[in-house]
């Protein structure tokens, strides 16, 4: 028997042991266990909980959700189309929605599957090494393994907040927790600030406006598109969002150009070229995603030359944008230029190219040999255009721009705020992987990752935040060779890898590895019994 234990039951573990189902046989499949810790429902886990409020929408198109199996086909848009009768098609549905999909299919995986599965509705809080296996500790439970898997997600990232006084409260506690006792400290008609002006904030000012009762109607102006908010009474009277540069996200594209895809469909076969050369410096590529971005303004009318499209990206706005007094007026004109009102902008030109490109850089920076000063560059680089190419759907910005007009919402750079007796809402977005900060400088958030960092267990390269595996999920120890026994997939693993903070199921593959790395174990000791 080979017994396995998931930390982490989220979209991840999900992805991971319905390939494993699929690919050992039934006989096979009865000398696996499986145990998946976590806390909340597997399948959809923290973020994807099912009682989070409807105010809460997926930010990424639903189509690229897919957690079908050879023991039910259905994508999530399936699955939509069949609860609702086809009553709706929206693209940006409420995320608890998406989480009664992923529930569903994780519960069809333990009543209808091959793979003995079985839920702890634990924590864990420490893995160490016990006689050739892992002993796994967990708020209920302390058990052996001979597998161990880390898919934690959101749940393990490095960021801590600061120390909370009584009049802090963290965005989670509002929004996928929904805390009463949080609810509470925000009374009708107060004063907030909201530390983070990124996706985890715009779901804050959701839940405290829609989640309250306020509605939203067509604006008075007849502007297609264009919101009016209609209060509860009950929201806050001001809520300010606060963040470093007081740069927006930008609203996503509400298409792509058939020659913008024609461009970037020559620009991803340059990048795999690049990829698959012997000595691939990130200089290289550089260039190629600067000739993308010339070669998508050129086709679109948008006047750029190389240096200021390098500038966008260096200072993580264009200098259209920066004459623009407030980030509310920058995320509006983005909307009249996506609906033809206005020219398009830089910020729409590398839009374009980074998520049109995204999937290739996926696959060509996998585990890359960074040169520190590259590595610093690219991080900077991409927290830019990530801002400029996965911002808010435009749904949401819609709603944003209404509080704004309203007077409710403003966005400042942080520092510039009075804060005296007001309550500070924590948003900002927790970064990827393991660690506060870059290794060596930054702290484990907690035990688990703090014991297995000192016992050699795991490996983090200078300069990244997430553990270092192989292409199948297998973590590589200090020593930097395989730990065979233990993996780890999806945001754990960011830095080394990219983009892993996703739904979807085809960026990544390092599931499928691990799962036939579990195949060819079950096979191994099945022969070893024959003979």
């Amino acid at each position: 028997m080979i017994r396995i234990a998931m930390i982490g039951g989220g979209p991840k573990c999900l992805f991971a042991l319905l390939e494993l189902n699929d690919v050992l046989s039934d006989n096979e499949a009865q000398t696996v266990q499986v145990d998946v810790y976590d806390p909340y429902p597997p399948g959809a886990g923290r973020v994807w909980n099912t009682t989070q409020p409807n105010e809460l929408r997926l930010n990424v198109n639903s189509r690229i959700i897919d957690a079908s199996s050879s023991l039910c086909d259905q994508t999530f848009n399936e699955f939509r189309n069949n609860a609702l009768q086809g009553t709706t098609d929206e693209v940006f549905p409420p995320r608890a929605l998406v989480g009664e999909y992923l529930s569903e299919q994780f519960q069809r995986l333990v009543q209808h599957g091959k793979l003995p599965v079985t839920h702890r509705a634990s924590a864990v809080h420490k893995v160490e090494r016990q006689a050739g296996q892992w002993l796994v500790t967990s708020d209920s439970w302390y058990d052996l393994y001979d597998e161990v898997v880390i898919a934690t997600g959101h749940g393990l990232a490095g960021y801590q907040h600061e120390q909370k006084s009584a009049t802090t409260i963290t965005a989670a506690e509002l929004t996928v927790e929904r805390s009463a006792d949080a609810q509470h400290k925000v009374p009708d008609r107060s004063t907030v600030r909201i530390r983070g002006a990124a996706l985890t904030a715009y779901d804050v000012v959701m839940t405290l406006t829609e989640g309250r009762g306020g509605q939203w109607a067509p604006s008075e102006d007849g502007t297609p598109g264009r919101l009016r908010y209609v209060p509860s009474g009950k929201e806050p009277r001001l809520m300010t969002m606060l963040s470093r540069h007081c740069i927006p996200m930008t609203p996503k594209p509400m298409g792509l150009p058939t020659q913008a895809q024609d461009i970037l469909h020559n620009y991803r076969l340059q990048l795999r070229q690049w990829s698959n050369t012997s000595e691939h410096h990130t200089e290289q590529m550089w260039r190629i995603l600067l000739a993308c971005a010339m070669d998508i303004a050129g086709s679109a009318g948008v006047p750029a030359n190389e240096e200021s499209l390098k500038q966008t990206v260096d200072n993580g706005r264009s200098e259209q944008f920066s004459t623009l007094a407030s980030p509310f007026e920058q995320m509006r004109y983005t909307l009249d230029a996506h609906r033809g009102l206005k020219p398009q902008t830089h910020e729409w030109v590398w839009a374009i190219v980074w998520s049109g490109l995204y999937s290739e850089l996926v696959t060509a920076l996998a585990r890359y040999q960074w040169a520190p000063a590259d590595r610093k560059k690219f991080n900077a680089a991409a927290t830019n255009l990530e801002r400029m190419a996965f911002g808010p759907p435009e749904p949401t910005a819609q709603k944003l721009l209404a509080l704004y007009d309203a007077g409710m919402l403003q966005h400042q750079t942080s520092g510039t705020e009075h804060t005296g007796g007001v309550l500070t809402i924590d948003a900002v977005t927790a970064p990827p992987g393991v660690l506060a900060a870059a290794f060596p400088d930054g702290e484990p958030a907690n035990e688990l990752i703090s014991s297995l960092l000192s016992a050699g267990e795991v490996k983090i390269r200078t300069g990244e935040r997430g553990l270092l595996t192989d292409a199948d999920g297998t973590c590589i120890n200090a020593e930097g060779s395989r730990n065979e026994t233990l993996s780890a997939l999806g945001r754990p693993t960011e830095d080394p890898t990219l983009g892993h903070d996703t739904l979807n199921r085809t960026l990544h593959l390092e599931y499928r590895g691990w799962a036939r790395r579990i195949m060819a174990q079950v096979n191994a000791r099945s022969q070893k019994v024959a003979n």
